[in-house]
């Protein structure tokens, strides 16, 4: 092919417009295409000029040279496919990049960033990005064509290879451009840099904010190096705990725990020279926030039961019902029967409705008393704690299929059984309880009697009656009925740090409730509210909406007709043609913890 005026002085880049195809004037398949410039102009090209037998596909990106044709056309030569490059390809684009990076190229606005950067990362190794290394081009004129690609921390280890921390900040390249790893690897040169850096923001004097790029930094680089700036205060601690307490809080978590963070020497080195002890180094102001309730959880699991002074003495923990409630319960087993234990607890916990201190809704609920998919399923408006039992269901052909029944449905994923296996930083209820000593009445077998399930279904049935739990008269919540029959039990006394026996005379019916305002005309008056025992049905039952009652004086449900086991004939009117979701929310939409 005749050329004419060839531009033999650079390199341009482009992508195939198209290329082949059948020529129906010819009959054959065609042996030319065309492709667009980095300028917008098109340009044909033959076969010959590719430099590889690969046929190209539309939108392929391509090297070429420009001059013009036989025909007088703008035309493209020597033609060097990017999908499929080999090493010639990979050292005239070195070349192309060259001439753009000289001639001051924008690589955040240029169109071509993303597939150069693919095929220098896919297809040529290290090599390209070796020869622009070396061609004596600045690194800070090289890094921006590779910000925030997916090899970024590789192809930087090549760039700055012979390069070390002081000199590429010599260049002017911010630390915030460098990859963590490389900072962790110059993590004394780069914590110099901070002190510096804070120290040159003093002297420019009072009001004088350090730059944003100690912001930025802070969430760039690695929980080591972070611990390490903490250590030695080079950084305030408020700052650290304002970008990165998440991940304080998670280290903090898991040193507690098998599965310890994976944590860099110089961290350990660190510790050593800032901290004379253990006891040191838990005050310090970006550890401290998060170890307290570790240290008192580790108080628990080894049966230090001066845990629980701790945890009256720390007003943030004695409102958390995770906390509150284990520093109650546990104290209590293993020296005392099991019905004292739950009258006991029980009364504890509604003291602590009764004052906010125990918000039945909390998240720390929901992580002692887990929720099962079943309940999330059945239940989307209400979170509802999983209560499974054991249920050995009898086949037609005389075998029995053990199951769990959640609610009266089959549970898939009980939440109720112990792993001690795991954490004591992720124990359920049912972990601590089997921690502790309380088993159920059948190994693995848990049913509506044992201790934990009533426990769960407490809190359960507190957040669907809520709203019902109020009196009407003055809207104060009631309290249970409570039956004046004295306990003795074996409990931890915070004042003298052992256990002592204490009377108690707070044995509380679960199913009765009276308003305790001296003031309410409502005052002492018991009432009835407990969900009905027909199967299927749970309506509930408010001895203040019912008056009929059976002849074992118990009230006669309105949705199903039940009362009693002894009339277990009437039983199986259920829901009058309402759907389980339709009564489930005219039950319950009127509890403050129903969202809609």
């Amino acid at each position: 092919m005749a050329v004419n005026n060839l531009d033999r002085s650079r390199w341009y880049l482009g992508n195939v417009l198209w290329f082949g195809g059948y020529n129906s004037k010819t009959d054959r398949e065609n042996k030319f295409g065309f492709l667009s410039s980095e300028s917008g102009t098109e340009l044909f090209f033959h076969k010959n000029e590719l430099n590889q037998s690969n046929t190209p596909t539309d939108n392929a990106p391509v090297l070429f040279r420009e001059g013009i044709g036989k025909n007088g056309k703008p035309t493209a030569f020597n033609v060097h496919l990017l999908d499929k490059p080999d090493e010639e390809t990979s050292e005239r684009l070195t070349e192309y990049l060259r001439d753009a990076i000289e001639g001051g190229i924008d690589f955040a606005r240029w169109r071509y960033r993303d597939c150069v950067v693919n095929c220098l990362t896919q297809f040529f190794g290290d090599s390209a990005i070796r020869r622009l290394a070396t061609s004596g081009i600045a690194v800070t004129k090289i890094l921006p064509l590779f910000y925030k690609s997916r090899n970024y921390n590789s192809q930087f280890a090549v760039l700055a290879a012979d390069e070390s921390f002081g000199s590429l900040i010599a260049q002017q390249i911010s630390p915030a451009d460098m990859p963590s790893s490389f900072i962790d690897d110059n993590i004394d040169q780069f914590a110099v840099w901070v002190k510096n850096f804070f120290e040159a923001t003093d002297c420019q004097g009072a009001g004088a904010s350090p730059s944003d790029i100690i912001n930025v930094l802070l969430d760039h680089i690695s929980i080591s190096a972070i611990l390490y700036l903490a250590f030695y205060n080079y950084i305030s601690s408020e700052r650290i705990l304002e970008h990165r307490r998440d991940d304080i809080e998670i280290f903090v978590r898991r040193s507690f725990t098998k599965n310890k963070m994976d944590i860099l020497p110089f961290v350990r080195d660190a510790y050593q020279q800032n901290f004379s002890s253990r006891e040191q180094y838990h005050e310090h102001p970006v550890i401290s926030p998060f170890i307290t309730a570790h240290l008192i959880k580790q108080k628990m699991f080894r049966k230090d039961f001066s845990f629980v002074n701790d945890i009256e003495s720390n007003a943030e923990l004695s409102s958390d019902p995770e906390y509150f409630i284990l520093s109650k319960l546990l104290p209590l087993i293993g020296r005392n029967d099991e019905q004292s234990v739950l009258s006991i607890i029980l009364h504890e916990i509604w003291q602590g409705v009764l004052l906010n201190k125990i918000p039945v809704s909390h998240p720390s609920i929901f992580k002692l008393f887990p929720q099962c998919n079943s309940l999330k399923i059945r239940f989307l408006n209400l979170k509802l704690s999983c209560e499974a039992f054991h249920w050995n269901a009898k086949q037609p052909d005389g075998t029995i299929n053990k199951k769990f029944l959640c609610r009266s449905k089959v549970c898939h994923d009980p939440q109720v059984l112990a792993d001690l296996s795991q954490d004591y930083s992720d124990f359920t209820i049912y972990d601590w309880l089997a921690h502790y000593g309380m088993t159920y009445l059948v190994a693995g077998e848990p049913s509506k009697r044992d201790f934990p399930i009533k426990l769960a279904g407490y809190f359960n049935r507190i957040r669907e009656l809520h709203s019902r739990l109020h009196c009407r008269s003055c809207g104060v919540l009631m309290v249970p009925n409570m039956k004046y029959a004295r306990i003795e039990a074996s409990v931890w006394d915070a004042k003298s740090k052992r256990f002592v026996k204490k009377p108690f005379q707070a044995a509380y019916r679960l199913t009765v409730f009276k308003c305790a305002s001296h003031s309410c005309e409502q005052f002492g008056i018991g009432h009835y509210i407990n969900h009905c025992i027909g199967y299927k049905c749970s309506e509930i039952i408010d001895a203040r909406d019912l008056s009929e009652k059976c002849a074992e004086g118990r009230f006669i449900c309105a949705s199903c007709g039940s009362c009693c086991t002894k009339h277990q004939e009437k039983f199986g009117n259920v829901n009058k043609g309402e759907t389980e979701q339709v009564k489930y929310d005219r039950l319950y939409r009127d509890s403050p913890f129903f969202s809609s």
